[in-house]
């Protein structure tokens, strides 16, 4: 037929018209009757004839046919393997990494995680979705650092079983392939109740990363998989962790700052610079911090700062360890504000970390979460392999899709910020009365700016202490470290924490 003559009208009509044919034609019922032996079939009855084209556009097309509902998933059909996953998040919108809960299996966990949210209650959401585990306690994971609320993430690193796409084998399939001197692509482990797996290439192996970015909020984004070995542990496995700590120069000493920083490497007992849990009752307070120094932002992350103003240059604390202590890099931050604000000298972090001239910790308020990121987790490579695309050299895919997801996150953020200052300087520009003499009846305007910094001048009874991210603490006086409060010795405050933990169980056993 020759369509392209065909007016609109015609053209949807005719459409409609095969629509309900084809539905027709599903829903046709069988022919009516029995066949016994030796009898002829009943002829199937014709089909219906078309029906006339309508030539009424507005007319209803015929309802779909209503999809069924879903089977459940066997995942007993798959074999599981160990795998680790490298990804990034923003952390302000969440309450900390680590779920409150099973999120998956209680009901009353699941609102807890409504309430308050939790990057691994993202993350768990995205897996079940995917159908790659089962349950979270089952699954054998194990995250490498455990952040706090606020803090952000850009090579967090999470290991557990997930669903595979390799298939169980017998064992003689198993002996072959040992034979043939390829061992190593066959697993045996408990999560497979001993069963052989033959894996499957990376290249046929689930998109793991496309699948869970899918199902992730866009904060929250899969970088690369790695498979591991079945001992594998995030934590445990884990050489070095890697934080940064991002702040304006603002009037800070950055000299200092960098002096201050330098005392904190090496193996040093950390007590004072932490928030002790009695419950967890840690006894060892030694850490290793690799290396730490403050360094220029804008030479690593270009889209930073105009400089222009000291509001505009910012900085970074990097500090590396092996491992730390709960609040310990905001801590340390803290330390290094007073010290940059010239309230301390560097020496006070060789006091601090003195137990014999500190034994309990002095009361001060940590550093803000918002500017600290765990930025990345070290590990050995014989461990860890990180794979970020599917077929490397002939497919960027996930690559591109993470670039456009984090650039459009980035392109919103920024231009959130820009509005802000928009809004700053147009305070700033305000035309304002300036302070005069008492009793004087001249009074002259000036920009605020300059009216600000003469309050700010004046004013030399209030004390602002920076605390990053933004938050300024004032105060009428500041007192310095060594001559504040302290909380009792660790050992004691171990020792009541059991104490009291021994009669509340007793309590419990009399009633």
């Amino acid at each position: 037929m020759d369509y392209e003559s065909w007016t609109k009208d015609e053209l949807i009509a005719k459409l409609r018209s095969l629509d309900v044919k084809c539905n027709e034609h599903v829903k046709r019922p069988p022919p009516s009757g029995s066949v016994s032996p030796g009898s002829t079939p009943l002829a199937d009855p014709a089909p219906p004839s078309d029906p006339a084209p309508s030539s009424d556009p507005a007319s209803p097309a015929p309802p779909r046919k209503r999809k069924g509902r879903m089977v459940d998933f066997d995942f007993s059909r798959f074999p599981q393997r160990k795998v680790a996953f490298k990804f990034s998040y923003l952390g302000w919108p969440y309450h900390g990494l680590a779920r409150q809960g099973n999120s998956l299996t209680s009901e009353e966990k699941h609102q807890i995680e409504l309430t308050y949210p939790t990057v691994e209650g993202a993350l768990f959401k995205a897996l079940a979705h995917c159908k790659l585990i089962t349950s979270e306690t089952t699954c054998d994971y194990s995250r490498c650092g455990r952040t706090d609320r606020g803090v952000s993430g850009f090579g967090q690193v999470v290991a557990m079983y997930v669903r595979s796409t390799g298939k169980f084998i017998t064992e003689e399939e198993a002996r072959v392939i040992v034979d043939a001197g390829q061992e190593h692509l066959i697993i045996r482990d408990a999560q497979n109740g001993g069963r052989p797996v033959l894996l499957p290439s990376n290249e046929h192996e689930l998109t793991y990363i496309n699948m869970l970015n899918k199902s992730l909020p866009p904060e929250i984004r899969i970088h690369a998989w790695s498979p591991v070995a079945p001992s594998f542990s995030a934590r445990f496995s884990c050489k070095s962790r890697f934080y940064r700590y991002f702040f304006p120069q603002s009037g800070l000493d950055i000299q200092a700052m960098q002096e201050a920083a330098k005392r904190y490497e090496g193996a040093h007992d950390f007590r004072n610079f932490c928030r002790l849990d009695p419950a967890k009752q840690i006894k060892n307070f030694e850490r290793i911090v690799q290396s730490a120094q403050i360094t220029r932002v804008s030479g690593q992350v270009k889209f930073v700062g105009d400089g222009q103003s000291e509001e505009g240059v910012w900085w970074q604390l990097e500090l590396r360890g092996t491992a730390f202590l709960w609040h310990q890099v905001r801590c340390m931050m803290a330390v290094l504000f007073a010290v940059g604000q010239r309230l301390e000298t560097p020496d006070v972090v060789d006091h601090m970390m003195d137990i014999q001239m500190t034994n309990g910790k002095p009361e001060y308020e940590m550093a803000s979460d918002l500017p600290l990121v765990l930025a990345d987790c070290a590990f050995d490579e014989k461990d860890v392999k990180w794979i970020r695309v599917r077929s490397p050299g002939r497919d960027s895919t996930n690559m591109v899709v993470l670039d456009r997801i984090v650039s459009k996150t980035w392109g919103e953020l920024n231009t959130q910020a820009v509005i802000a200052s928009a809004l700053l300087q147009t305070v700033r520009d305000t035309q304002a009365p300036m302070l005069c003499e008492r009793g004087s009846m001249d009074i002259n305007y000036s920009l605020w700016s300059e009216c600000r910094k003469q309050l700010l001048e004046a004013d030399t009874q209030t004390v602002r202490v920076i605390l990053g991210g933004g938050a300024i603490k004032q105060a009428k006086k500041y007192t310095p470290i060594m001559q504040r409060n302290r909380a009792e010795p660790v050992e004691l405050r171990n020792q009541a924490w059991l104490e009291r933990k021994t009669a509340n169980k007793r309590a419990r056993t009399d009633e």
